[in-house]
């Protein structure tokens, strides 16, 4: 299938690439309630002891963490005011000191004490979920990644790579930055709170009511912001998506851009992508411009509100219904409790944006991993083995769904199947090339072979095995597949061509060049096997790059061969070496040929022709010659015979490319 913007498979679907999606859903988002924890619970639970000692860290701190403001105060009673008795919890009153003096420097020394243990505690915290949280990102990461490669044809017909590129790059890092950040403050916050309130209630559970009062009604600001926030971050995720997308496409098809000089356009599409991402962040700012400011007045509010009413409580006994007495130490105390408080009850803002933010992506990556695979294999199917290669279809009929229908002929309703009732047997061993005019499903036969898609009815066989019985892998392995549009990676000629086959020899590398053809030309490369091809093997010719194609298919010495279009990009010269390249690697294989150029299968076994999605005719070459049908009108065209074509025939060309047009 072509990647270049303007360009696609003659039978297969529309790439979709070619823009943004237009729907208003995003299509890639799970409907989880709890997303983020159903990502937490499938692949945390290989790194829970991590967890585990993480969370028992932070919890074990909580109530020794917060003891120095409890301490201040009361050092404040004791020592400065006299108003009562210095003691300490769990030490013998003889080991005090009975000076005031010595007993502030006892009190320093425990302030001291408490922030040097707080850090190793806070730094063995910070190892250990930070390892949770970093092999959990690893996991979901590549885990993703699998199921992604893992998924049919037909999914990526849907979605558009670089969207899916930024689900496994953009997705996955924020739910990286949530794990080892948010995580950590939220557990922070409620340590605070709990270490903060445990020592309110102790010293005075009357006045914890009035300083804890603001509580409930900051969490439920934050309730109401949590619900505004999420639906903005999954606005934002999408319009990333859509973005990253769009650059993809864009760069993928620089040449084509470039051959058009239709980089003010390129400019303004990918600008417009940008500035819906804009958009989406800046109302996500706007909405914590409120958030942020609404938390620290709140947090004002309960400070003012402790001092004011301890301060009256201290010096005029307790107020209305409270019944306790105040010093001034407690109060002091209590204010600096109620500090503290003032900082983990602005950072929930933004917990809770950060939450939002990760929800969105964990939506994102359940909705990859949650996918419908649209070919499924059968719970007890089968190994292929001692494979013959004999190929059969029985009244093959299939349709694309209709957002994939650029296979269908122009002639069919939209309704209409791709191929419909087609059936011919392909003996072990024979060559059969597969032509027709464009449109007529030729290349989705092939694709139904090897189960990029399944057949809505019939079947086809391979060694009398339906292929729905056979596991994929065993399928696969039996079946080589060329396409159109040859495939090289970024690297070197010896790793595309040992691509999937562990240790490979150099001498196996170079002997499955020769038998393609390519050995000649890889020789003259500066560093022979080893030269750096570029991406997408830029720097090859087209029919270079097909040739090493062809030797990959001879390292794995499949028993059936499948070649679309094998020469189509190419020019007669390399169409002549390629052709010769073909009939050394199908020697003694099973082997189906999809062709424009008719001269490509002119000398298969059997040719047969489709039309419309149905075998019109099949034969030999000269068979078909002598028929004077179908395939005798291609073979006139192909030659320059165009004056003497059929006027039915040129009637069906004109009403094609019309179709075509009102299609555009």
């Amino acid at each position: 299938m072509s990647d270049d913007p303007d360009g696609s498979s003659d039978d297969g679907p529309a790439d979709s690439d070619d823009g943004p999606v237009d729907s208003d859903d995003d299509p890639y988002r799970a409907d989880a309630r709890w997303p983020v924890l159903a990502l937490l619970r499938e692949y945390g639970r290989s790194h829970w002891h991590l967890a585990v000692a993480g969370l028992l860290l932070r919890l074990l701190w909580i109530v020794p963490g917060q003891a120095g403001p409890a301490l201040i105060g009361y050092a404040f009673d004791a020592v400065f005011s006299d108003a009562k008795q210095f003691r300490l919890p769990l030490v013998p009153q003889a080991w005090i000191p009975q000076t005031q003096l010595g007993q502030i420097w006892v009190v320093a020394g425990l302030l001291l004490a408490i922030s040097v243990v707080g850090q190793a505690v806070k730094w063995l915290r910070t190892l250990s979920w930070g390892a949770f949280a970093f092999r959990l990102q690893h996991d979901v990461r590549v885990e993703t990644y699998d199921t992604v490669q893992r998924l049919e044809m037909g999914f990526f017909d849907d979605h558009q790579t670089g969207e899916v590129m930024s689900i496994l790059n953009n997705d996955v890092d924020a739910m990286e930055n949530f794990f080892t950040s948010t995580i950590d403050d939220a557990m922070t916050i409620v340590a605070f709170m709990l270490g903060i309130s445990f020592y309110m209630v102790l010293l005075n559970w009357q006045f914890a009511l009035v300083a804890l009062s603001v509580a409930p009604v900051i969490a439920v600001a934050n309730y109401y912001f949590s619900g505004k926030i999420g639906e903005i971050y999954g606005a934002v995720r999408e319009a990333q998506g859509k973005l990253n997308a769009q650059l993809r496409n864009s760069i993928s098809g620089i040449s084509v851009v470039k051959a058009y000089t239709a980089e003010p356009f390129e400019r303004e599409r990918v600008e417009r992508s940008s500035q819906t991402v804009v958009d989406a962040f800046l109302d996500a700012i706007r909405l914590g411009s409120y958030h942020y400011p609404a938390m620290r007045a709140l947090t004002g509010v309960g400070l003012a509100l402790t001092f004011g009413v301890g301060g009256y409580w201290v010096m005029n006994g307790p107020p209305g219904p409270f019944t306790a007495s105040l010093t001034a130490g407690t109060l002091v105390t209590f204010l600096l409790y109620t500090q503290h408080m003032g900082w983990p009850l602005q950072d929930i803002a933004g917990v809770i944006e950060s939450y939002s933010s990760a929800s969105a992506s964990a939506e994102r990556l359940l909705g990859i991993q949650r996918a419908a695979p649209t070919v499924a294999e059968a719970e007890d199917a089968t190994e292929l083995t001692d494979v013959r290669g004999r190929v059969t279809y029985e009244a093959v009929t299939f349709s694309y769904p209709e957002s994939e229908r650029a296979d269908a002929p122009v002639t069919a309703t939209d309704a209409g199947p791709v191929v419909e009732d087609v059936s011919f047997d392909v003996d072990p061993g024979e060559t059969v090339g597969i032509v027709g005019p464009t449109g007529a499903g030729k290349s989705t036969l092939l694709k139904l072979l090897v189960r990029f898609y399944d057949v809505d009815r019939g079947r086809i066989r391979v060694d009398g095995h339906d292929v729905r019985d056979l596991t994929v892998d065993s399928l696969r392995d039996a079946v080589g597949f060329i396409s159109q549009d040859p495939f090289l990676f970024s690297g070197t000629i010896r790793e595309n061509v040992s691509y999937g086959t562990a240790a490979v020899d150099a001498e196996t590398v170079w002997d499955a060049l020769e038998r393609a053809e390519a050995a000649s030309f890889v020789e003259d490369l500066p560093d022979g096997i080893d030269t750096t091809i570029g991406e997408r093997g830029v720097k090859l010719s087209g029919g270079q790059r097909q040739r090493i194609c062809l030797a990959r298919v001879m390292i794995h010495d499949p028993e059936i061969l499948v070649l679309d279009e094998a020469t189509s990009h190419v020019d007669n010269e390399t169409e002549a070496l390629i052709q010769r390249s073909i009939e050394s690697v199908v020697a003694d294989r099973t082997t189906l040929v999809v062709a424009h150029r008719l001269s490509t299968v002119k000398d298969a076994d059997r040719i047969v022709v489709l039309d419309d999605g149905r075998v019109a005719e099949q034969g030999s070459h000269a068979d078909l010659l002598d028929r004077n049908g179908l395939y005798a009108t291609l073979w006139q065209v192909q030659v320059g015979e165009v004056q003497s074509l059929p006027p039915a025939f040129v009637d069906r060309i004109e009403r094609r490319a019309d179709a075509l047009d009102t299609d555009d």
